[in-house]
């Protein structure tokens, strides 16, 4: 027996909303034909009778009423299934020949119930209908009619056929719904059983998706994309808290031991100020980095894609190389661009594009040596459009290039060096926002930072 719930799923109420649309074209269908049909045949009844009517009536002309008579009452009774009646009136009134009696004249075509005639009542079914029509002759009138006993039998026909496929038609759509119902509700049973583990903190919990592609695989592999990227953000979200408590405890460390020295041992005010004014660096150095963090988090939540509009990312990057130029040559190296004269045109903010190269580029002054060649390119790619960054600097192992773009990640290396490791953090974070992919390689020596943009639809 189907369930309550069972009657409540989507399939099924479509299964059934098909099965009665199919019902009705089932019954348009055979109404039409059985219209078609009748008419047809009511049709071929009269056409049959108005021919034998013509060659009674040319027998007449020919051979005049007695012989008509004569021809009438030998076709009277040969008749065997009594699909056909016959009577010859004179003129006087009186039954010269036929198998039925009695029939008064009337105009045009008339409809007589095989009861009604008691000479034919008990020979055929009692359901017979005749269509008759009076035509004159030489002596009188002559009735000649044809059974509807073929009409009625494909009416028959057509009501049992009408109704094996209405049956079968409904027996159909219920399997399909069962059927489509159950199918349907397994792919939402593993909707529900992945967000349930999901809802229990195994967010790598996935959708399964089947070889079918059908609507509910394009719904699971967009909730496997949501829970990919929810993933990434609390994987980013445990990761920062992890970096933040390790990378802010020193400063945070430093700030105290300077505000306790300062305390203890100013002795003057000027002292003091220095003092403090060195703690405050060091207060300003960890605000920025809280700002950043906060920054990459709003950028990761998708809070800045209202802005995004029309962008020609080559006439951006010359901006950038004009920028920059002045601030690489005074730091003792070298910035060239090769942008070839391409426009690209994509679909973004400005101001954060603007920040993302500026970060590979300042990155490049920060960790190249003096004298570096740095340089800014733009190339097209089937449906992309790639920029690269590279210098001539240390570059970054490959075993390390997948960690560099954690929050508050540094390499060992760098940890005495200015900054807070959050710039190629937020350029991943501005890149991803944009649909953008970000690949770092060996530029032999040096460091090559490809991104490469969708073009804009």
């Amino acid at each position: 027996m189907i369930s309550h719930d069972l009657l409540k799923r989507t399939p099924v109420r479509l299964a059934g909303a098909f099965a009665l649309l199919f019902a009705l074209t089932v019954i348009a269908l055979v109404g039409v034909l059985y219209f078609t049909l009748v008419s047809e045949m009511n049709l071929a009844i009269r056409q049959h009778v108005e021919e034998i009517t013509d060659a009674l009536q040319a027998i007449d002309r020919q051979q005049g009423f007695d012989n008509l008579a004569s021809v009438v009452a030998e076709e009277a009774a040969s008749v065997r299934d009594f699909d056909s009646i016959f009577m010859l009136r004179a003129d006087d009134g009186s039954f010269r020949a036929g198998n039925v009696q009695n029939v008064q004249p009337f105009t045009g075509w008339g409809e007589l119930d095989r009861a009604w005639l008691p000479e034919v009542a008990d020979k055929g079914d009692p359901d017979d209908r005749f269509y008759a029509k009076w035509s004159p002759v030489s002596g009188g009138h002559i009735l000649v009619g044809g059974s509807d006993r073929q009409i009625r039998q494909a009416r028959r026909l057509l009501g049992h056929g009408l109704g094996w496929a209405l049956l079968s038609t409904i027996l159909l759509a219920a399997g399909s719904a069962v059927f489509l119902a159950r199918r349907a509700q397994q792919k939402i049973d593993m909707f529900a059983t992945t967000l349930s583990k999901v809802s229990r903190g195994q967010i790598g919990e996935r959708v399964p998706v089947t070889a079918s592609h059908d609507d509910l695989d394009h719904v699971a592999t967009q909730i496997n994309a949501t829970l990919a990227h929810l993933q990434k953000l609390i994987e980013n979200v445990n990761q920062a808290s992890s970096d933040i408590a390790h990378d802010l405890k020193k400063p945070i460390g430093r700030l105290r031991r300077r505000l306790e020295q300062a305390l203890r041992s100013a002795d003057d005010v000027g002292s003091f100020r220095v003092q403090v004014g060195d703690a405050l660096g060091e207060l300003d150095s960890i605000v920025e980095t809280f700002e950043a963090l906060l920054r990459i988090t709003q950028i990761e939540a998708g809070a800045r894609r209202s802005r995004f509009r029309d962008v020609e990312l080559g006439g951006l990057l010359a901006d950038i190389a004009d920028i920059y130029e002045p601030v690489v040559e005074e730091s003792g190296g070298n910035l060239v661009s090769t942008l070839n004269g391409i426009r690209a045109p994509i679909t973004g903010d400005r101001e954060l594009l603007t920040q993302l190269f500026a970060n590979l580029i300042e990155n490049a002054i920060r960790h190249a040596p003096e004298g570096t060649r740095i340089d800014i390119g733009l190339t097209a790619v089937a449906d992309r459009y790639v920029a690269n960054v590279t210098d001539q600097g240390p570059g970054i192992p490959a075993d390390e290039r997948g960690n560099v773009f954690r929050r508050l990640y540094r390499l060992e290396r760098e940890r005495t060096t200015s900054g807070s490791g959050l710039g190629l953090s937020l350029v991943a974070a501005i890149a991803d926002l944009h649909g953008a992919g970000v690949e770092l390689s060996d530029n032999s020596p040096g460091l090559r930072v490809e991104v490469s943009f969708p073009r804009a639809q």
